[in-house]
């Protein structure tokens, strides 16, 4: 997936941004680029983005482990530490003025990475053995050159393109998971039609009530796969547009049903950590209302359980068979009827158990009847506690 760019305040063709975020110092402008003498046709005003994604490795006290942590960081995160660390140690405000307003709310301040020490008893690993160390150095030049390649058959592409996941020529994941940080994400997508079904709307939601003034902002990127006409007319493929939401804040964007090719809306969300929603239909969807929470704790209400919570409600005046899909985990494939509306049965909620994925999910939604009607939800359930990786990203699912 491509690093999230800002949208372009004032082009809200671009997408949007909480109030009071200004990202035009975000973006290389057509001005610019010409003061830099380059030709006329290569010339073009794009975003600066986040640049490209590279492994870091935190090496603490308070980091060790082999922790994963997937938070959205960049390289102001290191700034944003110090700003917080010498801000809490000297009791003043630290504040780095050439930190965008967009890279505050998207990139975290690191403080996610790191975990509270609790007198348990740490292992010290032993030192490198040095003169083994440079022998091995040493006899790395006396490899041979690689071999162990071939060319593939057109038979084997096919094989290959059909399921990169299980093929024998492609890089494999390694097998395995690895403990997990807590992030402070608590992030709501739901798209629905408006009333009129003429638009799809999208809410793009970070709540603030389990993690409060710790909540990290988020972006978004929405891709429309097929074809979009713009509001100028000009018909894209992979038109895509993005988003930038404050802790605490909610944006809505709408896209026109008709902008779609042959009047089907097909709109992809991405978010940090493997957040993704989907979203498929046209004008004649069912009736029916379907909104992905997550279930709180029973003890605790301002705390979450680490499960789905999905409410469905029926609006119309005959019922209909839902069909939930556990794609990667296969352990919430659900099958059930919901009543008309006015029966007293219109309204269901259905939990779904990630107690065994860790909190990840990736389930899709459809309706007995019609075909182009699908919702599908993927990510993890953030409680604050420490989790593992992604069980089938890691090969860890049977």
């Amino acid at each position: 997936m491509p690093p999230f760019v800002p949208p372009h305040t004032g082009r809200p063709e671009t997408g949007l941004a909480s109030a009071g975020i200004d990202t035009r110092v975000e973006y290389v402008t057509m001005e610019q680029e010409k003061q830099r003498g380059y030709p006329e046709n290569s010339l073009r005003e794009s975003p600066i983005g986040l640049g490209y994604r590279v492994p870091m490795v935190v090496a603490s006290p308070w980091s060790r482990g082999g922790w994963v942590n997937s938070q959205v960081f960049d390289h102001t995160s290191c700034l944003q530490f110090l700003e917080t660390f010498l801000g809490k140690k000297t009791g003043r405000k630290v504040a780095e003025p050439n930190i965008s307003d967009w890279r505050r709310v998207v990139c975290g301040d690191l403080t996610s990475v790191f975990r509270t020490y609790n007198n348990e008893k740490i292992t010290v690993p032993d030192f490198i053995q040095k003169v083994t160390f440079i022998q091995s150095v040493h006899q790395a030049r006396f490899k041979k050159l690689p071999s162990d390649f071939k060319s593939l058959t057109k038979e084997e592409v096919e094989a290959n393109n059909l399921n990169p996941a299980l093929s024998a020529f492609m890089p494999q994941q390694e097998q395995g998971i690895r403990s997990s940080c807590a992030i402070p994400y608590q992030l709501h997508v739901n798209g629905k039609l408006s009333p009129d079904k003429k638009l799809f709307t999208i809410d793009f939601e970070t709540r603030k009530d389990v993690f409060g003034d710790l909540t990290a902002g988020a972006p978004f990127m929405v891709y429309a796969p097929g074809t979009y006409k713009r509001a100028n007319a000009v018909e894209e493929q992979m038109a895509n547009w993005s988003f930038a939401v404050k802790a605490g804040d909610r944006l809505v964007n709408t896209w026109p049903v008709d902008a779609f090719g042959s009047n089907n809306y097909h709109l992809r969300v991405y978010g940090p950590n493997g957040f993704f929603r989907e979203f498929i239909g046209n004008a004649q969807d069912p009736a029916v209302e379907i909104s992905c929470d997550y279930e709180r704790s029973r003890i605790n209400k301002k705390r979450l359980a680490g499960n789905i919570e999905l409410k469905i409600v029926n609006t119309s005046k005959t019922p209909f068979t839902l069909n939930i899909t556990d794609h990667a985990y296969k352990a919430n494939n659900h099958t059930l009827v919901v009543q008309a509306s006015g029966s007293g049965r219109e309204v269901q909620s259905v939990r779904l158990n990630l107690k065994q994925s860790f909190g990840w999910y990736d389930f899709s939604i459809k309706i007995n009847g019609n075909n182009t009607f699908e919702k599908r939800f993927a990510g993890r359930v953030e409680t604050g506690k420490p989790s593992y990786s992604d069980p089938f990203m890691g090969r860890a699912v049977v």
